[in-house]
């Protein structure tokens, strides 16, 4: 693979990486329109990497459930931390509060993992595909990487065919 492609996926990466943190944080999910309102800790998991013929973006694997959902618990084993315990904390991290003032987040994680654990997530039940991820990797996108490959390529066809016409 020729160094303009290394090149241009190596560019590309860090570009992926926020435009995905970016439609996290705007696009409206199914089935109520409001965006995934991620954490920073999500935003800090998601990684790059690249080598001389691809780019790669991944993250956490909850991030799978901000695209389809998540189903009922099948199993009663319980993760660490628990569901309960990831709700809450969220619900810190995003200030979030109650129409009843003496609900805890504790009470809150609570209360929406149960309802999690008894039918899923609610963009599972309604089976929406959340589109999140539509706007990052389109095809406008892959022309502009394809693009910049080609410009590169070009490039050092040019100074090759300078060199050896030259003699240099």
């Amino acid at each position: 693979m020729l160094a303009s492609a290394a090149l241009t996926f190596a560019q590309a990466g860090p570009e992926l990486v926020a435009s995905v943190i970016k439609a996290l944080k705007e696009h409206p999910q199914p089935p109520r329109g409001r965006p995934a309102y991620i954490t920073g800790r999500t935003a800090s998991q998601l990684a790059e990497t690249h080598g001389p013929d691809f780019v790669e973006v991944t993250g956490p694997p909850h991030l799978q459930t901000l695209l389809t959902g998540r189903g009922p618990t099948k199993s009663s084993t319980a993760g660490e931390p628990k569901l309960s315990e990831i709700l809450a904390q969220w619900a810190k991290d995003k200030g979030l509060t109650f129409d009843d003032p003496n609900m805890t987040f504790e009470q809150f994680g609570f209360l929406a993992a149960r309802k999690m654990h008894e039918e899923g997530s609610e963009l599972y039940r309604t089976q929406q595909p959340s589109g999140l991820l539509d706007k990052v990797l389109t095809q406008a996108y892959l022309d502009t990487l394809l693009a910049r490959i080609a410009a590169g390529d070009m490039v050092a066809i040019t100074s090759a065919l300078t060199h050896a016409i030259q003699g240099t």
